[in-house]
């Protein structure tokens, strides 16, 4: 799990680390919903992937951009990508 922290230092904690990912290029999509509602919208962005003529290049990323009281109501999906 991830969460974009912007310019405030945080610092590692037990159990947390904090890391800089590093920049890639990524096809993404925004899931409004429930991550239970998640499965439908990973395998349309999959399939926009391949039938666009680009690999998958890496492990998935999710951004969370609105939370609710039971886990993420807003979240962007980016895969990782190359020709």
């Amino acid at each position: 799990m991830a969460f974009e922290v912007g310019a405030q230092d945080v610092a590692s904690a037990d159990g947390l680390d904090v890391v800089d990912l590093p920049e890639i290029e990524v096809a993404s999509v925004i899931h409004e919903g429930s991550m239970e509602t998640v499965t439908p919208v990973y395998e349309s962005l999959v399939r926009w992937i391949e039938d666009s003529g680009y690999l998958l290049a890496g492990h998935s990323r999710e951004l969370y951009h609105q939370m609710g009281e039971h886990g993420p109501l807003v979240t962007e999906l980016q895969m990782p990508i190359a020709r």
